[in-house]
């Protein structure tokens, strides 16, 4: 089958579908046309997912479809974003069209689920890579950025975390379990991550002042965080959100994989004390999603040890600051 007559067949079809006012013109010409409101700026974001880096040999088309587009989704998310649209780039080794086939039901299924129209893209022969670019819209002066967390903040994160990078640790023989739910639990969070697009009305109703998502490591991610606003971080461990899927391992243990794994794909952000405090009373009530407190934002003069101001991050255990042997590292793709 050629380039053009497999696209029609297998990509064109998600446009029509949603409501894409947005969306001046779509596949079948050489650009694609977005409308972006005047008060509005035009949120982008690209990945790239290679076959033995970013997805195992034999994963499921179905899978590399939906996590594909659904970490680009998680992006839009962290930065406050509405959806509007995303362009696919997709190298394959043959015109495998079983491949295709269930690799753009599980692109589809995500994209309608978010109600996301894929606008354009290119096809190519090649080792087997997907990229994808997304497009949001948010307000002007609105975009959620990782600079602008403030000392006192509360350190929040959106869900349990560790258990995807369990996934991948099993996958690579490095871990062994005798639950065959919990191998599919941290398989399936591996492969099919949720994108925390609920959150976005709720970060801009409580002025959540940075943000992103938790792709390479919480500790690595939190850094950028501290990094780019020139703060430091206080982390308290025993309220440290840990999937379930880690509660057979030690402490330790759990604590490495929630700390340091990747592809959680939760979001982690600051928030000013009064307007987490509102938050928390609002998912009390079930009128909110339920966040998890790790810890708050201090001024880098506040690290006392060598260590802690390298870092930026200072652990402490019920209110008494201890040195973990857990160092602030990520995923780094050289």
């Amino acid at each position: 089958m050629g380039e053009f007559q497999l696209i029609e067949k297998y990509f064109n079809r998600n446009v029509s579908v949603h409501n894409c006012s947005n969306i001046e013109l779509g596949i079948g010409d050489d650009c694609a046309l977005l409308n972006v409101a005047p008060d509005c700026s035009l949120a982008v974001s690209t990945d790239t997912f290679l076959e033995g880096t970013h997805f195992f040999k034999g994963t499921s088309p179905y899978a590399i479809g939906y996590k594909s587009l659904a970490v680009n989704i998680s992006d839009l998310a962290a930065m406050g974003a509405d959806p509007l649209g995303f362009t696919l780039a997709l190298t394959l080794p043959d015109d495998n069209e079983s491949f295709v086939a269930e690799f753009a039901d599980g692109l589809f299924d995500i994209a309608d689920r978010f109600k996301i129209p894929l606008i354009g893209g290119d096809t190519t022969k090649g080792p087997l890579s997907v990229t994808i670019t997304v497009f949001g819209n948010v307000r002007k002066g609105h975009a959620i950025k990782r600079a602008s967390a403030r000392i006192g903040d509360a350190v929040c994160v959106s869900g349990l975390l560790g258990g995807a990078a369990y996934g991948v640790a099993l996958r690579y023989g490095k871990e062994s379990s005798d639950s065959h739910d919990a191998k599919e639990k941290a398989f399936k969070l591996l492969d099919y991550p949720n994108p925390r697009m609920d959150l976005v009305p709720f970060f801009h109703r409580y002025n959540v002042h940075s943000a992103l998502d938790i792709s390479d490591g919480f500790m690595g991610d939190l850094g950028h965080i501290l990094d780019c606003s020139g703060v430091s971080c206080k982390i308290e461990l025993c309220d440290f959100p840990v999937s379930d899927v880690l509660m057979h391992l030690s402490r330790q243990k759990q604590l490495d994989y929630a700390l340091n794994g990747g592809d959680d794909y939760e979001l982690c952000f600051t928030l000013a004390e009064d307007d987490y405090n509102e938050w928390i009373e609002a998912s009390e009530k079930g009128l909110a999603p339920i966040i998890y407190r790790v810890g708050s934002i201090n001024s880098n003069s506040s690290c006392e040890s060598e260590q802690a101001k390298a870092r930026g991050i200072i652990f402490a255990e019920h209110g008494n600051q201890i040195n973990p042997q857990t160092l602030r590292h990520s995923f780094s793709h050289f």
